[in-house]
């Protein structure tokens, strides 16, 4: 179930290296360029590190809650946009720019032949967004090696601003007023275990629970929502507000099988996630490689996904103007990643290795949104990435 000493004693110093490139486009709306790199290699016969950075560059426009008909007087932004300023209103599409770095860094020891620690640090800023990390991980075997059985836990630590500031919005406070407080903090805990087991020569099964608490600022400092009247027309604006914390768990059950004669493999999983926001979700993801005889491969890929919308969404929020300032809820937000939703993905990955060991992969899909209540009811993608590995 995981890889011993065997491999550093026959290659000594050995190394795998990995670089990567990822252009995910959205139809008229977001535009994600990344370049991530990784090295991984034993330091000892008792040690592994592992070194991964990541660099996105990200444009375009996301949708910022307020409803179409909305005055778009000054478009606010989301992560590296422009925000609205006293007496400007939000477009119900807000353009953006952001740059991220990130860097996580692992030590895996092993104790013995049947127990290893992974501990794993990482950082990631961006222009408006801090967050650094801390994980520990212990994996052990049984005798034979067949069960494997996993214990983790991890701590971040996030700042959140508004780009060209170090303020965010006072949460569910109108627009027009202009309120703002200090960075908002975030603190989340996750836990994590796992049993993985062989179920034949050519089957493993994995079964993994999680569970995280998140305690802080939750709220999104870009997202509005409209205020609107008995036909729909927007006639104010007032930032988001969620709760201040978060507590979330899921279930993932994943079944990796060769099949015989022909060799190919077979990636199924499933995962169940639920919180007490009152997002509840369902993922399938299926993976089928067919391995040919010059090691070449083709794997298609399927990916379903389906959610139920936060208790605190509202596409947007009713009053009568004549009655004055709108009674507002605890908690409200019209962002659309809180709806209901489905999502579908497909595409291919084909894999070409070269002497020496290096190997070229390429991977394209489509993915396609649903969205139950949200201003923009779809959302489309294609997604196209190239790696290239070498082991020295």
């Amino acid at each position: 179930l995981t890889t011993g000493n065997a491999a550093a004693e026959a290659i000594e110093n050995a190394w795998d290296l990995d670089s990567s490139y990822l252009h995910y486009s959205e139809v008229d709306r977001i535009t994600v360029n990344k370049l991530i790199g990784s090295a991984k290699g034993f330091v000892s016969t008792k040690d592994t590190a592992a070194i991964k950075v990541v660099f996105d560059a990200m444009s375009g426009a996301t949708p910022t809650g307020a409803v179409k008909n909305a005055n778009p007087l000054t478009s606010t932004g989301a992560s590296g946009g422009t925000g609205p300023t006293g007496g400007g209103t939000a477009a119900p599409l807000a353009e953006f720019d952001d740059t991220r770095v990130a860097v996580s860094l692992d030590w895996i020891h092993e104790h013995s032949r049947t127990f290893n620690m992974n501990y794993n640090g990482a950082f990631s800023v961006e222009n408006d967004w801090r967050s650094v990390s801390a994980a520990v991980t212990a994996n052990k075997e049984n005798a034979s090696r067949s069960v494997k059985f996993t214990l983790g836990a991890a701590v971040t630590y996030d700042e959140i601003w508004r780009l060209g500031s170090t303020t965010t919005p006072a949460p569910l406070s109108r627009v027009e007023d202009n309120l703002f407080r200090g960075k908002g903090e975030r603190s989340t805990t996750d836990i994590i275990a796992g049993f993985t087991g062989i179920i034949n020569r050519r089957t493993v099964a994995q079964l993994n629970i999680a569970f995280g608490l998140a305690n802080g600022y939750m709220t999104d400092p870009y997202k509005i929502f409209s205020v609107v009247d008995a036909n729909g027309i927007e006639w104010d604006q007032y930032y988001e507000g969620r709760p201040d914390s978060r507590t979330r768990w899921s279930i993932t059950a994943n079944l990796n099988h060769q099949t015989f004669p022909g060799n190919n493999n077979i990636h199924l999983s499933y995962r169940y996630y639920s919180d007490d926001w009152d997002v509840k979700s369902h993922t399938l993801d299926y993976n089928h490689r067919f391995n040919f005889a010059n090691s070449h491969y083709l794997a298609p890929r399927l990916r379903l996904y389906t959610q139920k919308a936060a208790e605190f969404y509202q596409n947007s929020f009713f009053s009568d103007p004549v009655a004055g300032a709108p009674n507002l809820p605890q908690y409200l937000s019209a962002d659309y990643r809180l709806d209901d939703m489905s999502s579908a993905t497909a595409g291919l990955t084909y894999g070409i290795p070269f002497r020496n060991d290096a190997d070229l992969r390429t991977r394209l899909e489509y993915m396609h949104q649903s969205f139950e209540n949200s201003e923009f009811d779809t959302n489309k993608a294609l997604i196209f990435q190239i790696s290239y590995g070498k082991r020295f």
